[in-house]
């Protein structure tokens, strides 16, 4: 049986929950817009972009190299502000068996100006040897503060 290891961040954004929860299950041309420089194209690729099974096609860039994943929505619990991602195809899946991607938003006290956002990475390596895919959660743990401080700023 192989090993799942795991990548837990907790993000500190001075903005609402449901903005930021909103955020995550990605309108397109909002992550684009604000993202650009790291986020060119996001596009459906099956369903839309909120159902269950829906996929998305994300193009990316991290550092000089630009990538990519499929990622399907395994599940979304609106009132608990938490979601779940799976990566289906790209870079990572060249190393990695399997990648699931947690989110959830918490607001942090009353006035809903302020929030934590809970980013885990759980992920099975193909072998001992495979390397850890570090790089990507670096690089999602970025793109959330910089959601977080556009949607600060709004």
């Amino acid at each position: 049986m192989s090993k799942v290891y795991k990548f837990e961040e907790k993000i500190e954004m001075n903005c609402s929950a449901q903005k930021i929860f909103d955020m995550l299950k990605v309108e397109k041309h909002d992550v684009t817009e604000v993202l650009s420089h790291k986020v060119p194209n996001i596009q459906a690729r099956q369903g839309d972009w909120c159902t269950l099974g829906s996929t998305r096609k994300w193009d990316f860039i991290i550092g000089e190299k630009s990538t990519y994943l499929i990622d399907r929505l395994e599940a979304l619990d609106e009132k608990n502000l938490k979601l779940t991602r799976s990566v289906i195809e790209g870079e990572m899946m060249s190393y990695c068996k399997t990648v699931l991607m947690h989110a959830q938003v918490i607001p942090k006290g009353n006035d809903d100006k302020c929030c934590v956002l809970k980013f885990v990475m759980e992920y099975e390596k193909i072998d001992e040897n495979a390397p850890e895919p570090k790089e990507f959660f670096n690089f999602g743990v970025g793109v959330f503060k910089e959601l977080g401080n556009h949607l600060s700023s709004v």
